[in-house]
């Protein structure tokens, strides 16, 4: 009977470390490595890009039927879509709608995003961003952020929240205690934000107490180390994550950030960082994407390694002492709940939200322009391109813009002053975690002419922004499409003439187009 007992107690915490975890696989349909994992009690499993372009929904199904895991991805609107990154998102991003400041028309491309993950069988879409962007240089928020004003951010957040779970998928907001104030992208190391804790309280937690007060059934935690409470990063961290709880009364389900990502590959290491997240106090930690660089990720990685990693070390923290089964069976029950409440809403197939109409009038609005540029462009042009970072968060420098002038205004021409990676395209490299791009930095004479110069956000990287004064001092005339975050709409001085879009999605590159063109 001894034994009998150690066996069910065995099967018991199997089950339960199967439940904590979120991870990622490649392919199109569900390996058997994760249609296992599912059967033995798979708490989550994580889309991106590489996983949706086939039928996403006949994906889910595949996934439902086989256990009772939360599907999840990142669909915040704007640049980062796991849906649309091919084509762009239908969606304009947070930066877009916090300027043009109306939560109403927050709500509706909330709404729309609902329906786009719902249809494709997703339960948890993991936004809104609600990290307040204090400072400008940022080089992973910026665009995804509402502002960089705490109460702007919170009311948005909380409209996001509110329309998207009012559509029966579950919402999370990101990245807790705040990723606004870093000047390091967390994918590639670890970030400080060492401010006190009355600034945490009246900054970085405002758009999260809004976000939790709103309903939001999911917080996803930072890879970030805030001095003033613990050393550790905040994934790591019990007194920050009791701060969530206690003091922001959070009562739903913790999700870490990607263990994959540098910050704690290359600090705790993979395994440990699981182990050290589900101490803290996450609930599900998501694994990463295997088709990225990273710890644990070979060219040939699925996520089964990974996984099987990740579980390893949970079930041996458990027999060791290190992780308390009570630890597990408070997040398992926490993602269990979330499950329930997932599939307790009626979901039949919902109509294609109409997104062009409510996202292309946002994208219009939110535009600032500066000099002359309406109806600028009527014949061929040369576009020059001199954004140098591709952020991993969102995969690729997006090329939609110059396609939609070459486009529209036949025998124009582009090129790109900073080389992408040989065979790089559409996929993140080393290269990219390590500054993004290979400048190709050309001697003043050989600066090119230029009627269009495309820009991200110079003020970030140091080499664009040299690259960006060179061809405005050469083509003063040029028309500058900045399509990252400025500082305010007095930034770049030297563009006389300038569009300042708040984002590249892909009504924004329509609202872009027209505005220059007709």
């Amino acid at each position: 009977m001894t034994g009998a007992r150690e066996g069910r107690e065995s099967a018991r915490l199997r089950r339960l470390a199967h439940a904590v975890l979120m991870p990622g696989f490649v392919g199109t349909s569900a390996p058997p490595w994760l249609l296992d994992a599912l059967a033995g009690g798979l708490g989550g499993v994580c889309y991106f890009g590489h996983n949706v372009s086939g039928s996403t929904a006949a994906l889910s199904r595949e996934i439902h039927r086989a256990g009772t895991a939360v599907i999840a991805t990142d669909e915040e609107g704007g640049t980062v879509s796991r849906l649309h990154g091919a084509q762009g998102s239908p969606h304009v991003g947070a930066a877009v709608l916090g300027r043009v400041d109306d939560p109403a028309l927050t709500a509706e491309v909330a709404r729309g995003i609902a329906r786009d993950v719902r249809r494709a069988g997703i339960d948890l879409v993991l936004a809104p961003v609600v990290d307040v962007n204090s400072d400008p240089a940022n080089p992973v928020i910026g665009v995804r952020s509402y502002g960089g004003e705490p109460d702007l951010v919170g009311r948005h957040a909380a409209a996001f929240v509110e329309a998207v779970q009012a559509e029966g998928v579950a919402a999370c907001a990101k990245h807790f205690p705040g990723h606004g104030d870093t000047k390091v992208d967390t994918h590639a190391g670890l970030a400080v934000v060492d401010v006190d804790l009355p600034t945490l309280r009246s900054r970085e937690l405002v758009p999260f107490a809004a976000a939790i007060a709103a309903g939001a059934r999911c917080v996803m935690t930072a890879h970030i180390v805030f001095p003033a409470l613990d050393d550790a990063p905040a994934t790591l961290s019990a007194p920050l994550l009791a701060l969530l709880r206690e003091e922001l009364g959070f009562e739903g389900v913790v999700v870490s950030d990607a263990v994959d990502m540098r910050a704690i590959s290359e600090t705790a290491g993979f395994a440990e960082g699981v182990v050290l997240a589900l101490a803290a106090g996450v609930d599900l930690v998501c694994l990463g994407n295997p088709a990225l660089p990273g710890a644990g990720a070979t060219a040939s990685a699925t996520g089964e390694e990974e996984f099987r990693t990740a579980l390893d070390a949970v079930l041996a923290a458990v027999g060791e002492g290190r992780l308390p089964t009570a630890r597990l069976e408070e997040a398992a029950g926490r993602v269990a709940a979330l499950a329930d409440w997932s599939r307790s809403g009626d979901r039949a197939p919902l109509p294609a939200p109409d997104r062009a109409g409510v996202n292309d009038r946002a994208a219009r609005q939110a535009l600032h322009v500066r000099g002359a540029v309406a109806g600028a462009l009527r014949s061929p042009v040369h576009v020059v391109d001199v954004r140098r970072r591709r952020s991993v968060v969102s995969g690729r420098v997006s090329d939609r813009l110059t396609a939609a002038l070459l486009d529209r205004l036949p025998g124009s021409t582009a090129e790109a002053l900073f080389a992408r990676p040989p065979g790089a395209e559409g996929r993140v490299t080393e290269a990219d975690l390590d500054g993004g791009g290979t400048p190709l930095d050309p001697p003043a004479p050989a600066v090119p002419r230029a009627d269009v110069i495309l820009t991200g956000t110079p003020r970030a990287d140091p080499a664009e922004e040299a690259a960006l004064l060179r061809l405005l001092a050469r083509n003063p005339r040029a028309v500058t499409v900045c399509l990252g975050l400025p500082e305010s709409t007095e930034d770049l001085p030297a563009a006389r003439r300038a569009v300042f879009t708040y984002g590249d999605s892909a009504p924004t590159v329509r609202a872009v187009t027209a505005l220059l063109t007709d």
